[in-house]
């Protein structure tokens, strides 16, 4: 996440920063957390700070005495009338004077965007309400740390607007003004976009422009700020990947969570049951089918050895016969063992289960959009990071691959990126190493476990430039 101390530097310092307000909705009861407010950008806001801090921050240092430059004494005029000098006691301001001097002060040099913004400051989330009542119907949620546009005030009510949600918050549940903008730092992600018209920009591994090149990234695509310096922004581009970028190629937008509506909190929720089903069921297909393999397997070994019994027995006598039901278990059991040692080898290979089509598995991966990422992790459900996300959507179709990237690009066969498949993996350097790895899943998209941030999201397959493919299916 972004550090207080630079984007709230962004914020009074001049950094070119915009605010997006965009859409989101959550669903409603006065003191549970819903776990799954994803972050996402706020449209709306437009923020420029270089004019405000000329106009508004200059004339408060100037106040303060704070790197201000002393006016110049005027002319002498003739007949001019001397100068009052200052009384020896200044007058007293009381305690509430001077309180309210110094609010007037920090609203004054709060951006005019600030002060239409509201940001939950509670322990958990508050109900945003139909009308300006607690026993009004609740529309949604805004969690702690999620902002809200506001667009009225009535009777201690403040009619918000933030995702998909409108409605009404009491007023001192948010931060608003001054408050808001400090608590920007806190709860605002920072994402550097590439200038239009720059077609791919280096992101390198120092800053400097005489640094080894870590990966390139295209024009418009946005990625999350880890920090900055005069010249440069330090980027996450996806798991494992970070880097320099240039900010004379770039700019700096924050966004923070939105409100959820209450339908859009019972769609999440039914997309995280689906998954978990979708995940269940795939697993026991997948383990019925290995079981009807296994019995077709058995039932092929215990009639070969049932019949070379038989023959054995129509020529030997009782005792011959005995043994004969003893080279039969034998048989069997070395059937038995060489069943597993298939199954197991068969499981090292990469040969799909039947109806295991590229398009399928691309569609069954993408079930799964919107789950955590989590480094080392495989569970599609409950977080895995990017090699781990592509070896366990395939191992629901009997493939098996390695848990990691670099591993996986040698599994298949080449493909070229022209000539991409639903299904295929494509994979991205970091520096000279392979260090990032999704499916395609088609229409010039992949689907990947990016980062903690994002979590499996769908990108464009080139957000960042691919250095090979690799087609496991066919």
């Amino acid at each position: 996440m972004v550090k207080t101390r630079w984007v709230r530097n962004a914020a009074v310092f001049g950094t070119a920063v915009t605010l997006s307000l965009a859409s989101v909705s959550l669903p409603v009861n006065e003191g549970s957390a819903a776990s799954f407010c994803q972050e996402t950008e706020m449209a709306g806001l437009s923020l420029s700070l270089d004019k405000f801090y000329t106009v508004n921050y200059a004339n408060a240092d100037s106040l303060n005495g704070v790197g201000s430059t002393p006016a110049p004494a005027p002319a002498a005029a003739d007949n001019a009338e001397p100068a009052a000098l200052p009384t020896a006691e200044p007058e007293k301001k009381t305690e509430e004077e001077s309180e309210g001097s110094e609010e007037k002060r920090k609203e004054e040099t709060v951006a005019k965007q600030f002060r239409d913004l509201g940001i939950s400051k509670v322990s958990d989330y508050v109900n945003i309400r139909k009308k300006p009542t607690t026993e009004s119907k609740i529309l949604g949620k805004l969690y702690r740390g999620s902002a809200a546009k506001i667009v009225g005030e009535k009777n201690g009510w403040v009619k918000i607007e933030s995702g998909s949600v409108k409605g009404y918050i009491r007023k001192d549940l948010l931060a608003i003004g001054s408050e808001a903008q400090d608590l920007a730092g806190k709860f605002g992600t920072a994402f550097a976009l590439v200038n239009k018209g720059v077609i791919t920009l280096n992101v390198r591994s120092k800053k400097s422009t005489e640094s080894s090149i870590v990966t390139q990234i295209p024009e418009e695509e946005k990625f999350e700020i880890l920090g900055e310096s005069d010249n440069w922004y330090k980027i996450s581009v996806d798991d494992g990947t970070k880097g320099y970028i240039a900010k004379q190629f770039s700019h700096m937008r924050v966004r923070f969570k939105k409100a959820i509506s209450i339908a859009e909190e019972k769609a999440e929720l039914r997309r995280k049951r689906e998954a978990e089903e979708a995940e269940r069921q795939r697993l026991a297909e997948l383990a019925a089918e290995r079981e009807r393999a296994n019995n077709a397997s058995s039932s092929s070994s215990s009639s070969s050895s049932s019949s070379s019994s038989n023959s054995s027995s129509s020529s030997s006598s009782s005792n011959h016969s005995s043994s004969s039901s003893s080279s039969n278990r034998s048989s069997n059991s070395s059937s038995s063992r060489s069943s597993s040692s298939s199954s197991n080898s068969s499981s090292s290979t990469y040969h799909a289960t039947p109806g295991g089509s590229g398009s399928a598995i691309a569609n069954y991966a993408c079930k799964f959009v919107g789950r955590p990422y989590v480094y080392g992790g495989t569970s599609l459900t409950n977080g895995a990071d990017c090699s781990g996300f592509v070896m366990s959507v395939y191992a629901q179709f009997g493939y098996s691959l390695p848990h990691s990237s670099a591993a996986q690009s040698g599994c298949g066969r080449s493909v070229s990126l022209s000539n991409l498949q639903p299904g295929d993996l494509v994979f991205y350097r970091n520096g000279s190493r392979i260090g990032h790895v999704a499916m395609y899943i088609g229409g010039g998209r992949v689907v990947h476990a990016s980062n903690e941030t994002d979590g499996i999201k769908i990108s464009s397959y080139n957000y960042r430039q691919p250095a090979c493919a690799r087609r496991i299916v066919g």
